[in-house]
């Protein structure tokens, strides 16, 4: 059982069907129509809509979504520290900044605080 993020199983991708399999990898990797995609695995439409309203097609999606995202993200990554690098002063700075910002290094958040203390002074000056 493999957990992912949002408790995203890629093991309820892997129990649909090779069609369904194969339209969701096709549907998130190029973005076609249901039509196009329908043509390609040999199904009608309909059968597509059906699977959609299915909670384990759903899940199955979920579970391939969250892998697909997970092989993403070395790339990501790298495409980010690369911006720090830019030609834009900005581009540089927002690429730093979301860098800090999913590391931990959050900017500590103004905070006033108000208090209804009493201040005593003692002069002993003589």
């Amino acid at each position: 059982m493999t957990k992912m993020l949002n408790n995203a199983n890629f093991d309820d991708f892997l129990k649909l069907s090779e069609k369904q399999q194969k339209y969701i990898e096709i549907k998130n990797e190029t973005g076609q129509t249901d039509k196009t995609i329908a043509k390609k695995i040999g199904v009608d439409t309909t059968t597509i809509s059906r699977w959609k309203r299915k909670e384990e097609y759903q899940l199955g999606l979920k579970g391939y979504q969250a892998y697909y995202l997970s092989e993403k993200t070395p790339q990501a990554l790298l495409t980010m520290t690369r911006l720090l690098n830019a030609r834009s002063e900005l581009v540089r700075f927002q690429a730093a900044k979301d860098i800090l910002d999913r590391s931990g290094y959050n900017p500590v958040d103004k905070q006033e605080i108000e208090t209804n203390a009493t201040v005593q002074f003692n002069d002993d000056i003589t």
